[in-house]
């Protein structure tokens, strides 16, 4: 079993609003939590929701943004901010700066990741080009 996994070995999943990247799996490595990176992009959000079985944790790496953690219960996030979001409370996040929200996404216990979202664009292979856009629209 693989006990370290760097971001460029693994693939990366395309969404709405960014792109998600899952590091430790339970599937992958047997393990009782997970942990992604997860990139929303200016402007944008992610749908509201919750994990029926898994705590969540957020740990902010750089950007601003919000997350809505419970009904109107919305907390200003900043890069060194950490926020846990318990088991079953629906939640969502919004990137409100002008850089990507680069986020630290993790799940105990593991499971939530192991789906491709429904509304996933592509399924990047580790050694595939990623071209990251931004909300600006583009006229080329």
């Amino acid at each position: 079993m693989k006990h370290s996994v760097n971001a460029a070995d693994v693939v990366s999943t395309e969404l709405s609003w960014g792109v998600a990247k899952w590091l430790i799996t339970s599937a992958d490595h047997n393990s009782a939590m997970s942990l992604g990176e997860v990139i929303v992009l200016p402007g944008q959000s992610h749908e509201w929701h919750n994990h029926e079985d898994s705590d969540e944790v957020v740990y902010v790496i750089s950007g601003r943004g919000s997350f809505t953690v419970g009904e109107g219960n919305r907390i200003p996030i900043g890069p060194g901010d950490a926020l846990h979001i318990p088991v079953g409370v629906f939640h969502d996040s919004h990137n409100t700066g002008w850089a990507p929200l680069h986020l630290l996404v993790m799940y105990s216990p593991g499971g939530p990741e192991g789906g491709t979202p429904e509304n996933a664009h592509a399924i990047h292979a580790a050694d595939e080009g990623l071209v990251m856009r931004t909300s600006v629209d583009e006229h080329a």
